[in-house]
């Protein structure tokens, strides 16, 4: 962020020394530098130039002259300005000291409490970004890490290594959820940057821009032909007018349309393999918006895991980049970057896009030969195709088809491989025969072939998910050697990169995630470590409630559904509902909300379906409810305040079993081994995340109970369990949940 470049927009800091009556009601801003702005005035003949520090109120005349000055003679303006000896008053000696200075004497006026270990969080990530290591740290809620870590990235680009060449490149901030991008991009910078011009850290607005894949964009070719072909009198009125609407906006991003459906997103977005032949190529929005969004001019480029992954991926390929060349990544929600690999450098045949890629080849009309044999090839190419899931799923056995399992595990047999080679063949002839009106499909053809070789190769993993949803069958695979293609590809740079999460460390150890991500190799002057606990008060406001009694447990044991039931709605009594209970499985959620439903009738409760976010609501909106909930429940999800004041967790959360976590498991001498550098850091982080629903604020209080009988006093996890939690009160019987949440709400959360 260059901090000689002047700011234009002086309206609020003109306003202010007006107001101070530092000069005069007629007088206009020029330009802001650092903090100093250049005010212009008009005496009926001349104008006259003054500068003012708007951090002191000292001021200085400077020149008049009959003509208004020119944007061209800014620059002799600013040489005199920084002469001044009241210009940039608030100069430190380093970006350490500028950290100290915007948290301990900026923030706190804008009503920001100073918080040491935020503090020390931004001088960590600071430090790391300048001497390019590689920065992991463990950040419990309610620390502000977002905050570190813009400052931090602001402070650096003020502060570029001394003796160095340095080139202004942005800074990428990746994370999993749109959520926390979006509030990024449209809070936090705007925010951060509006208080750092008004003290005169920087002299112009710090720039983001958001990036995402082109599906999440409108062609207006597509939207356009699509529109014009729909009958309005067959579409739904609300779906018919976002259309029309969204035409008539020329707005590109799908995210922020209104009444747009999941069916009509699919028929308007941006298809790569039809943008290059597209005859308004040169005026499309989105390739504007494309052009602009590469240049190296934005301080901050902006996207999810698998956008940064798949920029890594292109230029590890030679291929064009999908960001422009940047001086540091930033990786947010870290704990998700492994999910996101395993997305990015798996591939994943699906057999109805198959199906429906065969069906936009075949031609029309197929009178002349050419016509015939492209016809005969595409049904042969879908023939061929239904084959191979037939036989994949074939091998699923009927035991292992629970509804909790979403990766089945499928071998490449040699039958398998020679249904995958005749496909090929078939595809590659496919691509000799397509005339000019095919060929906008080359290049999702070619990625089919490129993705069909990959399963004729030993070295993946391979899995079928959705087995008996024809049409919706999967084929999966991912090499076993991920963790080490993450490290070459990610670690090895020149490049400083900073991972961040609330969840990446197991009791402040952080060999779980470094295997994961393939960062054994890197020794200790490489990667640096860092955990900070939460600052909220969980001793005094939660408490934790482990049971010791209940049974193991066992789905299929009719003794531990029967007690949990009736654990579950004591619970529920005892905090007067306000509770989420988190599951592991849906089958388990549905046997158990059924049984509580019988036992309390009159009390509200609610089960999320697979689609979380009507539940989510309805639950926000209640007074004393009850939500059943698994899956995506367990993290990311904000409920502050009485609604939600008492986490029941039903078991603890190993994961499932896959085809990947058997390979990983097949690479440990022994299964006590593999449970200890795997399975429990695993299940320990998840628990992280999920208790992390419950305090979100200073002021939250509720309690905790874990009614997995391995984590309680006498069970195997018990210590396991504590050294992962924050330290709270605990509870011997559910009478002290009563009393505690008694003694913390007031008489209305009881009613």
């Amino acid at each position: 962020m260059d901090n000689i470049q002047p700011n234009f927009d002086t309206k609020d800091i003109l306003n202010r020394i007006i107001d101070e009556n530092w000069i005069t009601e007629n007088s206009t801003g020029v330009f802001i530098i650092k903090d100093c702005i250049v005010v212009q005035g008009f005496t009926g003949k001349n104008y006259t130039y003054r500068v003012v520090n708007y951090m002191t109120g000292d001021k200085k005349y400077l020149f008049y002259r009959r003509e208004i000055l020119k944007k061209k003679e800014y620059e002799d303006v600013i040489k005199k300005v920084r002469d001044l000896s009241f210009y940039d008053l608030k100069q430190v000696s380093d970006g350490l000291e500028m950290i100290d200075h915007i948290f301990k004497e900026i923030f706190p006026k804008y009503g920001f409490v100073v918080r040491e270990d935020q503090v020390h969080l931004s001088k960590h990530i600071y430090e790391n970004m300048k001497e390019q290591r590689i920065s992991l740290s463990d950040i419990a809620v309610g620390l502000g890490k977002t905050h570190a870590y813009l400052i931090a990235a602001i402070v650096y680009s003020i502060f570029p290594k001394k003796n160095r060449s340095y080139r202004q490149m942005p800074i990428v901030i990746t994370t999993s959820s749109i959520e926390l991008q979006r509030s990024i991009i449209n809070e936090y910078i705007p925010q951060i940057s509006k208080i750092l011009i008004e003290n005169g850290i920087i002299s112009s607005p710090i720039t983001s821009v958001l990036r995402k894949g082109k599906e999440n964009y409108v062609c207006e070719k597509r939207l356009k032909d699509y529109f014009q072909s729909l009958d309005p009198n067959r579409k739904r009125p609300s779906e018919y007018r976002g259309l029309q609407q969204l035409i008539q906006s020329r707005n590109i991003d799908l995210a922020e349309a209104e009444n747009i459906s999941g069916y009509d997103k699919r028929k308007i977005n941006v298809k790569s393999s039809q943008c290059i032949k597209c005859s308004e190529f040169k005026i499309c929005a989105f390739q504007r918006f494309m052009k602009q969004a590469r240049k190296s001019t934005y301080h901050f480029q902006i996207c999810n895991h698998n956008y940064y992954l798949a920029d890594v991926l292109k230029r590890k390929d030679g291929r064009i980049s999908l960001l422009p060349d940047y001086q540091t990544v930033i990786i947010d929600e870290a704990h998700k970057l492994m999910d996101a690999a395993n997305q990015m450098y798996g591939t994943t045949i699906i057999e109805h896009e198959v199906a429906s890629m065969m069906k936009k080849i075949a031609p029309a009309y197929s009178k002349k030969k050419d016509q015939k044999e492209l016809k005969n090839l595409t049904s042969e190419a879908m023939a061929l195709n239904q084959m191979l899931f037939d036989l994949i799923t074939d091998r699923v056995p009927e035991r292992s088809l629970m509804d909790d399992i979403e990766k089945f595990p499928t071998e490449i047999t040699l039958r398998t491989m020679k249904i995958i080679k005749k496909l090929l063949f078939t595809i590659h002839e496919i691509s000799k025969k397509m005339g000019y009106t095919e060929r906008q499909f080359s290049i999702d053809l070619k990625a089919f072939i490129e993705d069909l070789k990959l399963f004729l190769l030993g070295a993946n993993i391979c899995w079928v998910e959705n087995p008996k949803a024809r049409g919706q069958r999967k084929l999966s695979s991912i090499p076993k050697v991920i963790s080490s293609e993450i490290g070459k590809d990610l670690w090895t740079g020149k490049r400083s990169m900073i991972l961040t999460s609330g969840t990446l460390a197991v009791d402040g150890d952080f060999s779980y995630i470094k295997h994961q991500l393939g960062m054994s190799f890197l020794g200790d002057t490489k990667v640096k470590e860092l955990t900070k606990s939460s600052p909220f008060h969980f001793e005094e406001n939660c408490m934790i409630y482990l049971p010791q009694t209940m049974p193991f447990p066992n789905i299929d044991n009719e003794v531990y559904i029967q007690k949990l039931s009736r654990e579950i709605s004591n619970l529920i009594d005892a905090s007067n509902g306000h509770a989420l209970v988190l599951f592991t499985s849906y089958k388990l959620l549905r046997l158990i909300f059924q049984h509580v439903q019988e036992i309390q009738p009159e009390r509200q409760m609610i089960a999320m379906n697979r689609g979380r976010s009507a539940t989510i609501d309805e639950f926000k909106q209640s007074q004393n409810s009850v939500l059943f909930a698994t899956g995506s429940m367990w993290e990311g999800v904000n409920i502050p305040g009485d609604v939600l004041s008492h986490l029941i967790i039903v078991k603890l959360p190993f994961p499932i079993p896959d085809p990947i976590s058997d390979y990983e498991k097949s690479l440990y001498p022994d299964m006590n081994e593999y449970l200890k550098s795997v399975l429990i850091p695993k299940m320990l982080i998840k628990l992280r995340q999920g208790v992390g629903r419950l305090i979100r604020s200073e002021t939250d209080t509720g309690v905790i109970s874990i009614l997995d009988v391995r984590a309680s006093v006498n069970g195997r996890y018990h210590q396991d369990v504590l050294h992962a939690l924050p330290r709270c009160r605990k509870a011997c019987c559910i009478e002290n949940i009563r009393e505690f949440l008694r003694e913390k709400k007031d008489n209305a959360y009881f009613e």
